[in-house]
Order: C-alpha cells, then sequence, then structure tokens
C-alpha cells in the first residue's frame, strides 16, 4: 500500500497543478486563432445570419472551464470569464475589455446572452479575459462574425 505523507502529497498536487497549467496553457496557445473547437465560439449562429429580435446568441468555450475563488463554476480562464464585443473591435492583448453595453461581461459563466439590436448588421466576437478583465496575450478568441438584425421590435443598442 502506498504511503502518503506531507512531503509525497506535496509533490503529487505540485505535478497535478504543472499537468493542469500545461494543458490550459496548450489550450490557450490553439485558440488564438478564433477557429479552433477549444477556444470560445457561438453555437447557434455563423456569419452572414439573419435574425430578429430578441436575438439570443448561444456560445461556448470548451476546454476552458474552470472554477472561480467564490465557488461557482463558469466557462472561463483561470479566474477569468468570456466577454460578448458587440459592434467593437477585440481590445488589444493585455488590455482591460470595456464595461459598456457593446461589452458584455459573462461573469457566471453565462452560456448564453439575449440582445435587443437596431435593425442592420452587427459584428459579434467573444474574448477570454482574467477575472481583471484584461485580455490574454495572446487573445483567446471567437472568430468575429457578422448577423443581420430583420426586425425593430423593442430594439435599442
Amino acid at each position: 500500500m502506498l504511503k502518503l505523507d506531507r512531503m509525497n502529497i506535496r509533490k503529487i498536487a505540485a505535478v497535478v497543478v504543472m499537468a493542469v497549467i500545461g494543458t490550459w496553457s496548450a489550450d490557450a496557445a490553439s485558440t488564438n486563432d478564433g477557429r479552433s473547437p477549444a477556444g470560445p465560439q457561438f453555437t447557434n449562429f455563423k456569419d452572414g445570419d439573419t435574425v430578429s429580435n430578441p436575438v439570443i446568441v448561444r456560445f461556448t468555450s470548451a476546454g476552458a472551464t474552470m472554477r472561480h475563488n467564490t465557488g461557482h463554476t463558469a466557462t472561463t480562464m483561470p479566474l477569468g470569464h468570456l466577454h460578448l464585443i458587440i459592434d467593437a473591435p477585440l481590445p488589444a492583448a493585455s488590455q482591460m475589455v470595456p464595461m459598456d453595453s457593446r461589452h458584455i461581461h459573462l461573469l457566471h459563466g453565462e452560456t448564453q446572452a439575449t440582445l435587443n439590436l437596431l435593425p442592420g448588421d452587427h459584428s459579434l466576437q467573444l474574448v477570454l479575459a482574467g477575472a481583471d478583465h484584461h485580455v490574454g496575450n495572446p487573445p483567446i478568441t471567437s472568430a468575429k462574425i457578422i448577423i443581420h438584425v430583420v426586425s425593430a421590435i423593442g430594439a435599442a443598442k
């Protein structure tokens, strides 16, 4: 039978932590092109889709589910979360994601957002950022898509 003392437990814990960090780093490196299945991606829209209000945007971030210090599970990078960017450029690497109506912070691991958009074309993109809202370097993003909204009912931008 394996005898575990504090020193062995610490060594095992260190190996596990390094394995998790290594796996996450490999996932992060493979997702900066926005097309990797391991990174954030839209699940119900593709580039060029025509939609009407309310616009329910669904997404996932396979391979990036971690746990916040507050104890809830969220779709995040370590101690971070997804952001939905609407009609705005992607913040540069290491820059903070603004907090406004065009940058939706999905702090609790949400997998969808409901939007009311004016008729016309709108760009959508997802980006993972840390708990401090700073974009990683390299950025981990979805592909940017353009949707066409045809219904003005209840629309507000």
